[in-house]
């Protein structure tokens, strides 16, 4: 009798110990997601936000009606503010050309006025230059020498036939010839038959003959320099 009575008594006993360990498994709340899933979930969810594009940010469709406007569209939707509209720049006008300058017609009757009397002022120089030409040769030329050359002398008069100006350029090879021409010129100017009545300006060459040729123009040297 003792036996079985242990028996009983177990067997009450692993009766209710399974009875406790199924309730506390039914109380007990739903396991959720994995840690791996939702670290995953929330990885996903941070770089695609990170990048500025989320899953739900672009779309195809929208990109693709965006390359379809025109220039010069905005799309629906964008702020006035930050809107800008491409135009294209409208074609540049042609520009006509600029008139021709001319004178006016006081200064154009001058100068025909000026042409029309250089002619009588050049044979009066020539007459002159061919006068004292032997003079000019024996003050200025240099010493000992027979050298064939031609200056050419500059010379402006007014209307009243006054000579204002006076220039004779040197000849290569004879330095200080052109300005000893012109000092002995500037002594005693050509005088005109009679005034132009306008100011003129001459070039006119005098022709020197000479039986040698001017030196060469001498080349600085440059050892001598330094």
């Amino acid at each position: 009798m003792a036996s079985r009575s242990f028996y009983l008594v177990s067997a009450a006993l692993l009766a209710g110990i399974g009875l406790l360990a199924w309730q506390l498994v039914g109380d007990a709340p739903a396991p959720g997601p994995s840690a791996e899933a939702s670290a995953a979930s929330a990885a996903a969810d941070d770089d695609g936000r990170r990048l500025g594009v989320g899953a739900a940010d672009y779309d195809p469709a929208r990109a693709t009606e965006r390359h379809a406007m025109p220039v010069g569209t905005v799309e629906p939707g964008t702020p006035a503010s930050s809107a800008v509209a491409t135009r294209e720049r409208p074609a540049a006008e042609p520009v006509a050309p600029s008139p021709p300058l001319t004178g006016s017609p006081g200064l154009n009757a001058a100068s025909e006025a000026s042409e029309a009397a250089r002619p009588a002022v050049e044979a009066a120089l020539r007459a002159d230059f061919q006068a004292r030409r032997d003079s000019l040769r024996k003050r200025c030329w240099p010493a000992g020498s027979d050298y064939a050359a031609t200056f050419t002398v500059e010379a402006t008069y007014t209307a009243e036939g006054q000579m204002v100006a006076l220039g004779v350029p040197d000849v290569p090879g004879m330095p200080g010839v052109g300005t000893c021409l012109m000092g002995q010129i500037a002594q005693t100017p050509p005088a005109l038959p009679q005034p132009p009545g306008v100011d003129v300006s001459v070039a006119v060459p005098i022709a020197f003959d000479g039986s040698q040729a001017p030196p060469p123009r001498e080349r600085p040297d440059p050892e001598a320099r330094g």
